[in-house]
């Protein structure tokens, strides 16, 4: 058995890492703007960092300006709602 691959869900190793991401931004005790590379440190990985930063800033949930990196109004206003549960 042991010559048999590892199944990956890369998706959801993705998913994980915009979730980690937004967690990050959202944090009340660390507030933004935030650099790439302080989140690529958070993260332990400046590509898992930056795949996850671009895929939030096409979804619309990040701002970029230049080197950092803050929340958008939609990505907080998610959060607030997912905190009345």
């Amino acid at each position: 058995m042991q010559d048999q691959p590892i199944q990956r869900n890369v998706a959801a190793e993705f998913d994980r890492a915009e979730r980690e991401v937004l967690d990050l931004l959202l944090d009340p005790d660390a507030p933004g703007p935030w650099s790439v590379h302080e989140v690529g440190v958070a993260l332990r990985s400046r590509v898992r960092a930056e795949d996850a930063l671009s895929a939030l800033h096409r979804a619309g949930l990040v701002h970029r300006c230049e080197e950092f990196v803050f929340a958008s109004r939609p990505a907080m206003r998610c959060m607030q709602l997912a905190d009345m549960k």
